[in-house]
């Protein structure tokens, strides 16, 4: 089962269930909603640290999921990257999506839909893929995420089916 826990004034839970439900198989049940830690504001950066909001949530998830997914409309960033769209925790099982750079040209929720597809991917076993349609593909820009579909490749759905 997954735990959705969305920011505040978001509400994209149907979404959510629908495309988790379609891609994967899995029950989605909505958690509590959650207020991003100011610890994980980078004032330098002017973005927020999503492995730090992960470590926030880390010990206030339900614990009848055996994965977690977070939505919210924060600018986040890892030390690698400018930006990313999300990011996942393969250990903890937990996954941030961030719906900042997804909302332009009235794309948000075909773009969320694949990058929440793509996080859960990661969570249940995945890597990147490096088929341009599949879901797993690396999406460094809006426009990479707007080529690649909404399912995995027969290989990522393999996989994903051995988990």
């Amino acid at each position: 089962m997954v735990c959705l826990y969305q920011q505040e004034g978001l509400e994209f839970s149907e979404l959510i269930k629908d495309i988790i439900k379609k891609q994967f198989n899995l029950p989605v049940v909505v958690a509590h909603s959650v207020r991003i830690p100011s610890q994980a504001f980078n004032p330098l950066r002017t973005q927020y640290d999503a492995m730090k909001i992960i470590e926030t949530f880390v010990y206030s998830l339900d614990q009848k999921c055996n994965w977690h997914l977070i939505i919210i409309d924060k600018d986040i960033y890892t030390p690698r990257f400018n930006f990313i769209f999300g990011l996942a925790d393969v250990q903890r099982n937990i996954a941030v999506v961030s719906t900042y750079r997804l909302s332009k040209n009235g794309l948000l929720k075909e773009r969320l839909a694949k990058e929440v597809v793509h996080e859960m991917g990661h969570i249940l076993g995945l890597n990147h893929c490096p088929i341009p349609v599949c879901v797993m593909y690396f999406s460094n820009t809006v426009a990479d995420t707007d080529r690649k579909g909404f399912d995995l490749c027969p290989e990522c759905r393999r996989k994903v089916e051995r988990i």
